[in-house]
């Protein structure tokens, strides 16, 4: 826990006691493991986890203090006990929340028992964030951030909210200060005026001069309840925050008594003055125009996973400053509230959005959804409201916006922020063209990731031109890298390629006269779910960073701060581009054709077979049934022949269409588990494999269908033998053997987009004409009716199917999320 005048939350007072739990406490996995854990800390995995520690009270404690648990951050379902007693329970990871703890439940000494249980399951439907699609960030869990119990006297000042306003020269600040009062209430019986008094000290932060003392006015209250008080300060020559100048305050507000004026609370902040409006569609910062230089943050580490330690966050944060940086945007969620002291501290603006992404509107319109992001906005707002360097409140990232059902959460949110704050209001997203609530926000930002620097500056323009009213910001720009790739800027994996797309990026959005941009992103960072789409190396592991998930430094980080900066880079190499049409397909079909056509001219049993199977399949299923006319060698062969066709097919159609987000994410619930997802990822992005595997697999499929069929086959009151099984599930493939030489150019071929959609047609039409032969051999080989074979087995294929749909549906919602990717694409044109 930070101690001092620089701690993240709820600043040292000589009034009140903070008693750190930070430590060893004992943990227990629910049916799972035990142990002792140092906390705050994050578990990798999905579970309910408990925690477990003492703590030791005085009497004199007791008598004194107003005890409260403190917890800055712990995901996502938090409940919390002392003793045995309940007392809290949380909704929500990323924001920090205060339970009173009853006097009546603690005890002198070591015997206090502090139970903490988290259980970080997410719904696909229910909760922020939401179940991570691909792309999204690791949900850790347990006690992520700093926990403590806070003793403050039984009446004490629960909140100070301070907020300034500058004279038009910005020789003169008002600053208002608005303080909630709490604590044991006196009789409704006592009048309205109480024996308490309020007023509040401003010191500078560096000198530590007092600047200005308020005058002191009474605390009152209607019945029960307390009423807030307000007091203002005159600040003449005040000394104004930015980017250049982080000048701080320290205000200091007193709860005293009337009777004897001794300070019975003190409540300190950090604060600053400056002032942002919108002037003219431009942003102003202290009457000049402010241009966001920003990088994007990921709450993320190697070591501590999301429970960076202060050390840590503020090396991160001294390294975002050193490149030139004047912002950072917390686009996933809010940030540890000593991330945003540093923000202060180091002159970095802030944009601090919920934890909404890539929601679809169907759900974000829910009522009961609205009400989950409204608690979680109105946590982050009261949280962090005085931080001068918090710049603007994000409502989400890349949401439905385009639709006008979202207006239905947009709406009452942005009311509710604007209630609470005067801070600007903005979400990003990818399609400000078609934006059916970009009206109701404050400033116009954007998603923009096109790599051709000059359609990016085309877009860029179109988007200044579109917005002449508001601010224009580019929320997200970056480019992937293949860690220690050194092929030069050719190749658009490369640390040089990088490199170059930073500097004529960020000169792009210069010479547009927009008013900022972040790059994606600072960090590396690991995501929840394996992804197709990286390029990495591991499915897991997102390299966007300038700098790597061990904060080494790449050469896009030095990129970065001459852009920023205004300097000349280095040129980089050309380099190369290696071939990304993998020569296996071609050299896999020839032998596969070669082989083939030895066979089929070399014995005269397999052609014979072949070609009976292909002209005349009724005569050749009966034979089949009658006598043993194909071995069970050429059947296997054929099998495996067929298998390493469709492999190839296969393995050409996804390694072409690697990075689409919506093939990603239809694996994602296609295959429903993560670990078999990883390692098919890993298999497209590596065909060599991929075509032994699936080989194997397809060949194993085709056993287990005559298994199956061999099963199955009393229903129709017909006994069959294993071979005939076997032998109708292999010669209902030969259509297939069409895949070869498709396989052999399919992927160059669907470099024009003309071929795309007939090559999958003729891919499921040759497996409809399979099904159907397969299915005429069993007509033929159990002696029933065909209509009866072919109603049954089309019945039952259509029912496995539809149990898989709604079991997706119902589990992962992935019909709505499907549908959402699926109109992602349209709205951008692709």
């Amino acid at each position: 826990m930070h101690r001092g005048a620089d701690a993240g939350f709820l600043l040292d007072s000589p009034t009140r006691l903070k008693i750190d739990l930070s430590g060893l406490w004992t943990y227990k996995v629910t049916d799972g493991p035990e142990g002792v854990v140092k906390v705050p800390s994050a578990f990798d995995f999905t579970g309910e986890v408990t925690f477990q520690r003492l703590v030791e009270l005085s009497a004199s404690d007791l008598d004194k203090y107003q005890f409260h648990l403190v917890m800055l951050g712990a995901n996502y379902n938090t409940s919390a006990t002392i003793n045995g007693d309940f007392i809290t329970n949380h909704i929500g990871g990323y924001t920090s929340f205060i339970a009173p703890i009853p006097s009546n439940i603690l005890q002198i000494g070591k015997e206090n028992v502090i139970r903490v249980s988290t259980d970080n399951q997410l719904s696909a439907t229910k909760t922020i964030p939401l179940r991570s699609q691909v792309w999204g960030w690791r949900n850790y869990g347990g006690i992520l951030r700093d926990i403590y119990i806070l003793g403050t006297p039984k009446v004490y000042i629960a909140d100070v909210v301070a907020s300034s306003e500058l004279s038009n020269d910005l020789t003169v600040a008002r600053m208002k200060v608005t303080a909630a009062i709490d604590g044991i209430v006196p009789s409704a019986t006592d009048t309205m005026r109480t024996n308490y008094q309020l007023y509040v000290e401003l010191y500078d932060k560096q000198t530590t001069a007092l600047i200005a003392t308020s005058q002191v006015v009474p605390v009152t209250r209607q019945g029960k309840q307390w009423d807030s008080a307000r007091v203002d300060l005159n600040i003449p020559g005040p000394r104004l925050w930015s980017p250049e100048t982080p000048d701080l305050y320290y205000l200091k507000t007193y709860l005293v008594s009337t009777a004897t004026s001794a300070k019975l609370d003190e409540y300190h902040i950090n604060t600053g003055i400056r002032k942002i409006e919108l002037l003219n569609g431009k942003i102003m910062l202290n009457g000049k125009r402010l241009l966001l230089k920003g990088l994007i943050w990921m709450e993320d580490h190697p070591l501590f996973g999301s429970a960076l330690t202060h050390e840590e966050m503020e090396k991160d944060v001294a390294l975002i400053r050193s490149v030139g940086a004047n912002a950072i945007r917390f686009s996933h969620h809010p940030p540890h509230p000593y991330m945003l002291n540093l923000c202060d501290r180091y002159g970095l603006l802030a944009l601090e959005e919920l934890p909404i992404k890539n929601v679809p509107a169907s759900i974000l319109s829910e009522e009961y959804y609205v009400e989950l992001a409204s608690t979680a906005l109105r946590e982050m707002i009261t949280r962090d409201r005085n931080h001068p360097s918090v710049f603007a409140w994000g409502l989400g990232d890349e949401f439905e916006s385009w639709l006008p059902a979202s207006r239905s959460y947009v709406e009452p949110l942005v009311k509710l922020a604007k209630n609470l704050d005067s801070r600007l209001v903005y979400f990003a997203t990818r399609h400000q063209a078609s934006d059916a609530c970009s009206d109701l926000v404050d400033i116009t930002a954007v998603t923009l990731m096109t790599r051709d620097v000059k359609d990016f500056k085309r877009e860029v323009e179109d988007l200044r031109a579109a917005s002449a009213s508001k601010p224009v910001i580019i929320a997200k720009m970056g480019s992937e890298v293949q860690p220690n790739n050194h092929h030069g800027y050719s190749d658009p994996l490369s640390c040089e390629a990088q490199a170059r797309y930073m500097v004529q990026h960020i000169d792009a959005v210069k010479s547009s006269n927009i008013d900022g941009l972040f790059i994606w992103s600072f960090n590396d960072w690991r995501g929840d779910r394996p992804a197709l789409t990286v390029n990495s190396g591991n499915p897991w592991m997102h390299t966007l960073g300038i700098v790597s998930y061990a904060r080494e430094k790449r050469l896009a980080y030095e990129a970065v701060r001459a852009a920023f900066n205004g300097d000349k880079f280095a040129a980089l190499p050309i380099g190369s581009n290696p071939s990304s049409a993998p020569i296996i397909y071609v050299l896999s079909g020839l032998v596969i054709l070669i082989g083939t056509a030895y066979l089929y001219n070399a014995n005269r049993r397999f052609r014979e077979g072949l070609n009976r199977s292909m002209v005349n399949a009724y005569n050749f299923f009966a034979d089949v049934r009658d006598q043993r006319i194909v071995t069970i060698p050429h059947s296997t062969i054929l099998g495996l022949i067929v298998s390493a066709a469709t492999a190839i097919v296969t393995s050409s159609f996804l390694y072409f269409f690697r990075r689409s987000l919506l093939l990603d994410n239809l694996l994602s619930y296609v295959l429903i588990s993560d670990r078999v997802k990883e390692i098919v990822v890993r298999l497209i992005l590596d065909p060599k494999q991929f075509l032994v595997v699936f080989t194997l697999v397809f060949f194993m499929i085709l056993l287990l269908v005559s298994f199956v069929l061999w099963i199955v086959a009393p229903v129709f009151k017909v006994r069959m033998y294993p071979f005939p099984a076997y032998a109708i599930t292999m010669w209902s493939t030969p259509p297939l053997l069409i895949l070869v030489p498709l396989g052999m150019i399919l992927f160059r071929l669907m470099d024009s987009s003309f071929y795309i959609v007939p090559s999958i047609v003729l891919f499921f039409v040759l497996f409809i004409w399979v099904l159907f032969r397969f299915l005429k051999g069993i007509s033929i080989i159990l002696d029933v009716y065909p209509p009866k074979v072919y109603a049954v087995g089309l019945f039952s294929i259509i029912g496995v199917l539809a149990c898989l749909y709604f079991y997706l549906d119902h589990t992962q919602s992935a019909s709505v999320y499907m549908t959402f990717w699926y109109n992602d694409l349209l709205s951008r044109g692709h």
